[in-house]
């Protein structure tokens, strides 16, 4: 099953080359993002754009916009071919897996590489006695986070992608669901009276940054394990075939 997943995962890693080497193909586009993320943002805030709070959610929001731009087409763009991938050895739990990995490396991937660009571009704009590095406790948290981030965005679009017809079908109701989960909690936040909207965000003040992260790392960690499931249950190669 390993091996399987791994077979999957490089062929879509493969993919994922192919569209980074073509300036056409998204290319450009990722390498203007990492210039801007990873040395034009790091030179212009200096050691705040290190030691800021708002790192921790900031590279995460990164990693799973990055996973959101590829895997909306993972099984709706494999329409024409998904037959002969369908037909091959590979479990049904090991195609979808091994596609859900590989968009998650991705996005872990990239925002890694600007974090260690950003580091070297701060620490050679702005000279101090000691090398400007992140903390470890920060470091490992962020990381966490933006693996989760990746891995529920990976499982929605997933998901999304085995409901719908077409790749445009696919990003259209993608981009629906990423405006309603990153636009719906601030809306309901909005929606409530002032005297609860300031008992909400005392409470979420008394609970600590330690306690605030631990929530997140279980909020998501449940949320991807529910969507991911069901994407599993969905998932029937005789179905998409006859589809």
């Amino acid at each position: 099953m390993t091996r399987d997943i791994w077979t999957m995962v490089w062929k879509e890693w493969r993919e994922f080359r192919d569209q980074l080497l073509s300036l056409r193909r998204g290319g450009l586009s990722a390498l203007i993002l990492a210039l801007i993320l990873g040395v034009v943002a790091p030179v212009q805030l200096g050691p705040e754009w290190v030691h800021s709070k708002i790192i921790i959610g900031y590279w995460p929001f990164l990693a799973a916009t990055m996973v959101s731009s590829l895997i909306a087409d993972s099984v709706a763009g494999e329409r024409h071919t998904l037959e002969t991938l369908l037909a091959s050895r590979l479990p049904d739990a090991a195609i979808l897996i091994g596609k859900i990995v590989a968009a998650v490396l991705y996005g872990l991937g990239f925002a890694v590489a600007n974090m260690l660009i950003g580091l070297i571009a701060v620490n050679v704009a702005h000279r101090e006695s000691a090398p400007i590095l992140f903390g470890a406790q920060r470091f490992v948290v962020t990381i966490i986070l933006t693996v989760l981030a990746s891995l529920l965005m990976a499982g929605i679009g997933v998901f999304i992608s085995l409901r719908a017809s077409t790749v445009k079908q696919a990003q259209q109701t993608f981009g629906i669901a990423i405006i309603v989960l990153t636009m719906g909690p601030l809306l309901l936040f909005n929606a409530l009276e002032l005297d609860t909207r300031m008992r909400v965000a005392v409470r979420m003040a008394a609970l600590g940054e330690d306690r605030a992260e631990a929530y997140a790392v279980g909020i998501l960690s449940l949320l991807s394990v529910i969507v991911i499931g069901a994407a599993l249950a969905r998932f029937r190669r005789g179905k998409l075939v006859l589809d």
